[in-house]
């Protein structure tokens, strides 16, 4: 296994472990991997959120909506792009079971002390125009 590979499982397991948590509401889990300093631009207010105790909050707000769920929080088309030390992924989520996505989805990692870990996420919806 050459080590782009190894950074690539590293990677999914990190957040197929991420959504695994949304959907069973642990919010410990969902904080797990980020950054102290993580950043995360939300479809909901506040758009910017800088810190995992804002961060936190975002999350806190998400399930006052969704009481998660086997099929509540899914990520599809998963792309992960990595070197040694820095990688970014994007994807689709679907937040129920039968929808269609609604949301684009882009992380942002860092490799720090052997470990992935999200320091930045970017959460948005499309937006029609008239």
């Amino acid at each position: 296994m050459t080590k782009t590979n190894s950074n690539h499982e590293q990677i999914r397991a990190v957040i197929d472990n991420w959504a695994r948590a949304i959907r069973d509401v642990n919010l410990p889990e969902i904080l797990n991997n980020h950054t102290e300093d993580v950043i995360m631009f939300d479809v909901p207010v506040p758009m910017q959120s800088r810190g995992l105790e804002e961060y936190k909050k975002t999350w806190e707000l998400f399930f006052q909506y969704s009481s998660g769920g086997e099929d509540s929080f899914e990520l599809e088309e998963l792309e992960i792009t990595a070197s040694e030390h820095v990688a970014f992924c994007s994807a689709l989520i679907r937040l129920a079971q039968g929808s269609k996505p609604q949301c684009r989805l882009t992380i942002g990692l860092e490799k720090i002390k052997g470990q992935w870990m999200i320091s930045h996420e970017h959460h948005s919806a499309p937006h029609e125009m008239n």
